[in-house]
């Protein structure tokens, strides 16, 4: 077993044994928990391999690979039941709140709120399979819903992700993964997003996706999702302050940990709904030039990074930082 020699003052003595502990917790809250696979994931993603024996041996997760062809049995049978879309529109829950157009208006609201029977349906589907299959967390292959239902899945993905079971989008079993270690630390599953502009110099980056826990956000509308144009995308406004980005590999052996603040928050209809900017170091932002870990990351509120920095230790995780890449 990896062990480690405890030495310093009283008060180093107290906070190490306490972030070492929070650690342990964290890992046995992960411990057991079956990730399902649903569909693979989407042929376009870099770095989305995962080695789940790895995952069983380091982590204790169990994966299970679930079709999206039961996905389609379950709509199927959600079709049936009614859904109004008004009382769909706002999701319960004391921290959640709507603005006061609920529909962005750079699409239009009808189209928007058509989709919305669907865009729940998809969320009951994926309940419905949470429970007979026992998962603790999930991934999608969501573009299929795209051309099988003509819907999409953010809405579920941002509900489930507010209700406390990590859920990743375009199966991606490393996004996954980094959310289900982020919430276990942190209690928040983070939002999974993609870079879409970098500035080296200044360290500031945009980034964007089209679905974001509404628990994550102090407010938020709906439009429709960014690269079809159909369904029901999340335009979330994330409020400013500190973050910690992190990533870690699917087989376990290599993460990425930043620190830094939201900046701001701004609406172009060119990208996904939610766009936040931010700012790293920029070592850190040139890190997503030159060795990232895949595209998605996952941005959590708050400095956490000497807990996620701990967690990985404990698992035999190499930081970014300390492997070569030049």
């Amino acid at each position: 077993l990896k062990g480690e020699v405890l030495h310093g003052s009283a008060e180093y003595l107290q906070k190490r044994i306490a972030m070492l502990g929070n650690v342990e917790a964290a890992r046995d809250r992960l411990l057991g928990r079956k990730i399902g696979i649903i569909g693979r994931p989407s042929d376009w993603l870099i770095a989305s391999v995962y080695d789940s024996d790895v995952l069983l041996e380091k982590l204790g997760l169990i994966v299970e690979d679930i079709s999206m062809e039961e996905v389609m049995e379950e709509f199927a049978r959600q079709k049936a039941v009614e859904v109004d879309p008004s009382a769909a529109m706002l999701v319960p829950g004391p921290f959640f709140r709507a603005t006061d157009k609920p529909f962005a208006a750079q699409a239009p609201a009808t189209k928007v709120r058509e989709a919305f029977p669907d865009a729940v349906r998809i969320y009951r589907s994926l309940k419905t399979i949470i429970g007979e299959h026992g998962l603790g967390a999930l991934t999608i292959r969501c573009f299929d819903l795209l051309t099988t239902v003509h819907n999409t899945g953010c809405y579920a993905l941002a509900t489930l992700n507010s209700e406390g079971l990590p859920s990743s989008c375009e199966g991606d079993v490393p996004a996954l993964l980094s959310m289900m270690v982020a919430q276990a630390v942190s209690g928040c599953t983070g939002f999974q997003a993609n870079p879409a502009q970098i500035d080296v110099q200044s360290g500031e980056m945009l980034f964007a996706h089209c679905t974001i826990p509404f628990s994550m956000v102090d407010s938020f509308n709906y439009d429709t999702h960014f690269e079809s144009g159909i369904g029901v995308g999340i335009h979330g406004h994330f409020p400013e302050g500190p973050i910690t980005v992190f990533k870690l590999s699917g087989t376990l052996d290599r993460a990425f940990i930043a620190e830094g603040e939201i900046l701001r928050n701004q609406y172009e209809q060119n990208l996904c709904r939610t766009q936040v900017w931010l700012r790293l170091s920029s070592d850190d932002a040139r890190y997503f030039l030159t060795a990232p870990i895949g595209n998605h990351h996952i941005i959590i509120p708050g400095h956490c990074a000497a807990v996620l920095r701990a967690f990985c230790s404990s698992i035999g995780c190499a930081l970014t930082a300390d492997v070569p890449w030049k």
